[in-house]
């Protein structure tokens, strides 16, 4: 108890350390890069809704038959 007490300490205080002093970043992101980032999240987004479509079926089939061999 007392390692996860101090490993959550250790996080917290890195966290609040990195906040608190911040230096500049000296970085530039052309205005493609925002678009290139907004087209990967849409994309993994409508990838996971057509995996769950195409699984769709067998996971229903599998909770009906298991919902229904406890109710008998």
């Amino acid at each position: 108890m007392k390692y996860l007490r101090f490993i959550t300490r250790t996080i917290i205080f890195t966290i609040l350390y990195h906040l608190t002093f911040v230096q500049k970043a000296h970085a530039y992101l052309d205005p493609g890069t925002g678009s290139f980032i907004f087209q990967i999240i849409i994309a993994g987004l409508l990838s996971m809704l057509y995996v769950i479509k195409l699984y769709w079926r067998k996971l229903k089939s599998f909770l009906l038959t298991f919902f229904l061999k406890k109710s008998k």
